[in-house]
């Protein structure tokens, strides 16, 4: 009996130790798959690292990092609105020599233009039509100037400045554009009234400097 009791414990402990010998190499299968995973992943970053090493040596500039991540760049940038219509143009001539802002209405009518170029910096404004009614400039030569003009684009009024703000001048015109009174104060500080001659100013006709 004895001899048959131990022989049924044998064969139960050898089931044990074979199904704990069978989950241990499960387990060390399931660790070796990890591995070779880690492996795959560790050698394809190591291939890019040396390509990225590679690529730093070879064309540096493909790496640089820019200096303002916020900094867009180009010559021509358009304004559309959400119908599609443009709104705005922001640009720069093609000689380079003038930048210039320009905002639209609704209409794509020209209402406000901002120039920056060799002769200096302006802006002037526009009715519906697209005529130029408002404008004022500052020249290279540091004269400044406020011009109003009528719905026909004829220019009634001018306030400048001259030599760098030495002198001031304020002139008046009427519906042909013809100048008719004028203001004006130097450099000295000393002021003038200026009356243009009616006949001058309509061709000369008549003898402003004889007898009436």
């Amino acid at each position: 009996m004895d001899e048959v009791r131990n022989g049924v414990d044998d064969g139960g402990m050898r089931e044990e130790m074979e199904h704990r010998l069978i989950a241990r190499v499960a387990t060390m299968e399931r660790e070796m798959k990890g591995l070779r995973g880690s492996n795959r992943l560790l050698g394809i970053g190591l291939l890019a690292a040396l390509g990225l090493a590679a690529l730093a040596v070879l064309q540096p500039e493909f790496l640089a990092v820019p200096r303002s991540s916020g900094v867009v760049q180009a010559r021509d940038f358009v304004l559309v609105g959400p119908d599609g219509q443009v709104r705005g143009r922001w640009s720069v001539a093609d000689n380079g020599l003038n930048a210039t802002l320009v905002m639209q209405d609704q209409q794509e009518s020209p209402r406000l233009t901002m120039t920056v170029g060799g002769d200096g910096p302006g802006v002037s404004f526009a009715d519906a039509a697209g005529q130029n009614r408002v404008a004022l400039g500052v020249l290279a030569d540091e004269t400044s100037s406020l011009v109003f003009a009528d719905r026909n684009g004829e220019t009634r009024a001018v306030l400048g400045m001259s030599g760098g703000g030495a002198a001031a001048s304020l002139v008046l015109a009427d519906a042909a554009g013809r100048s008719r009174i004028g203001f004006g104060v130097d450099a000295g500080g000393l002021g003038s009234v200026l009356l243009p001659d009616q006949n001058e100013q309509d061709g000369g006709e008549g003898d402003s400097g004889g007898e009436p």
